[in-house]
Formats: C-alpha cells, structure tokens, sequence
C-alpha cells in the first residue's frame, strides 16, 4: 500500500515536472490512472505512444490533435506502445459497426481486439437499450467496450448492469449518470448479481451516509469501489493515510476537492471511469463515524434517504 501510495506521488511530481502549468488540468486524473494500473510516468514512455499514434494516423486525423485520445492511449499503452497500431485498426473497424464516430471510437477501440469482440459489444448494445434505465440514454461507447471484455453474454451482462442500477435506486440514489457509472462499476467487477458485495455496498452507504447526513451523488463511486475491495472499517487507518498524503501533495482541500475518490481508487488499485467529481464534507467525519460503529454505535440507518 505504501508503495502505491508512493507511486501516485511520484507521477503527480513527474506529470507536473513535464507538462508545467497545463499539466494542473489533468495531473489527478492521469496520476490515478497510471497508479491503479503500477504504471510510473515517464516522458520517454508517453513519447513513445504519441509517435506511434502519429504513425498509424492522418495528420489531419482526430487522434493527432486530441490531448484526451494522446492521455487515454498512454495510460492504456505505456509499456505496450506497439499495440497502438492495433487499437487505431480497431478503430475503424468500431466505426463500421454502427458505433459513434472520432474520439468515442478511438477511446472504445483500446478494448477492442478483434471482430468477434466488436460483434459481442454490438450485441451489448442491443441487450442495454432493452433495460428500462437506459431507455432514453446509453452508457457511453467507452464503458460498452470494456464490459464486452467480460466473459459473461450480452444478455446477462445487461440484466445484470440493470439490476444493479434498480436496487441503487431503491435505496434513494439519484437517477442520473453517477448512478449508471456506479452500476457499471458493480458490473464490470461482478460480471453476475453478487449478493456479498452488494451487503457490502448497503454498508457502506449506510455508513457514509450517517458520517455526511446525506449521501451525494459523488459518493457513489466511493461506496462502489471500497464494496469491490471488500473493504473492512478497521482499514480506515489506511485508506485516511492514503487520503492525508493526497490531499498534501495536490495541496487539496477534503471539502472542495476530490480527494477521497482519489485515495478509494489508489486504496483499491481500481479506477473509477468517470470525471473526479468534488466533495463538500470533511473525511475525518466518516473515520468517526466507523470507529463510533466499532464501538457499538449505530452505522445509520439504511442508506435510502439520501440522493433524493
């Protein structure tokens, strides 16, 4: 864990040091990507996989001018560079699919190995419009992709994303995207309904719940993560070093920013793939709040009247 979290600080340095002043707009995203993944920055690396997108691309292509597509291709190819040649292949196969166009096509297309997979994620997609929560709108063609890498059927895949996503809902959360990525989360960690990590994400939510009187929208990802992770409350010591050490060296305020997502993530070696939302309570209330538990005090209630 020490090294992890040594890892994160070293990249934040290293992609500071490199980009400059820029580099402030993409530092905690990059950073947490290349640390969940035990990837450390190095200049001569990203180099690398940018000369390769400019070798398989038109100079007038999107993916020469897009810094999303140059950060995204890094974190995924960094000691890989000679798969990018691949993926940009892949690309176009996607296109040809149906699927969305540009930089949504080159992102999909990192997961995306062969035609029998772009096949499985067209058929993915058919089996997600079917789902009442995603009637009137789609998960993006990013998360498609990488649940098509999943060894479960479209069809079980897509029921089991909706049922994920219907039982966050009963317990109060909002119905809108941070509660569609919170039920990828569980999907792509689960493949199939987990009736264990579920108790545990109930937990959770209960606990943060009472720590922050209501659990927002911006917790969710939290509590899907540390739910994977099977995460226990006399880990807190842990996860809080994680976090003190996050919000030192991004020089972070815990109410404003988004330190704790980023500490869950570095915790559990686990990327969240989704904007680092911020935060507008004090971390330190939920560490009370589970050693109050510990103690024999009341975790709070059941998770269901927040996020209304």
């Amino acid at each position: 864990m020490k090294e992890r979290l040594q890892l994160f600080v070293d990249n934040v340095e290293k992609i500071r040091l490199y980009f400059g002043v820029d580099g402030e707009r993409f530092v905690k995203k990059m950073a947490t990507q290349l640390t969940v993944r035990g990837i450390r920055f190095y200049y001569h690396d990203y180099e690398e996989v940018q000369k390769h997108i400019k070798a398989n691309t038109k100079w007038y292509g999107v993916a020469r001018s897009s810094v999303k597509i140059a950060h995204a291709y890094y974190v995924q190819f960094a000691k890989e560079p000679e798969q990018v040649k691949q993926a940009i292949a892949q690309q176009a196969f996607v296109k040809t699919k149906g699927f969305a166009s540009s930089e949504d096509a080159y992102l999909a297309a990192m997961y995306v190995k062969d035609s029998e997979q772009a096949q499985k994620m067209e058929l993915l997609t058919k089996e997600l419009i079917k789902q009442p929560s995603l009637k009137f709108s789609s998960l993006s063609l990013l998360l498609r992709a990488m649940l098509a890498t999943r060894p479960e059927s479209p069809e079980e895949l897509a029921t089991t994303y909706e049922q994920y996503y219907q039982r966050l809902i009963s317990l109060g959360w909002k119905r809108d995207g941070t509660s569609k990525n919170a039920a990828f989360l569980l999907t792509i960690g689960t493949g199939a309904w987990d009736e264990t990590i579920w108790a545990k994400v109930e937990e959770l939510a209960a606990l943060i719940q009472a720590a922050s009187t209501k659990l927002e929208p911006r917790h969710y990802s939290v509590v899907c993560l540390l739910a994977l992770a099977k995460f226990e409350t006399p880990a807190f010591p842990a996860l809080t070093e994680i976090h003190d050490q996050v919000c030192q060296v991004l020089k972070a305020k815990p109410k404003y920013d988004n330190t704790l997502l980023i500490a869950t993530q570095i915790y559990t070696a686990s990327e969240a793939f989704s904007d680092l939302p911020t935060y507008d309570f004090d971390f330190a209330d939920i560490v009370m709040q589970a050693i109050d538990g510990d103690s024999g005090g009341d975790a709070g209630g059941d998770g269901g009247s927040g996020g209304d």
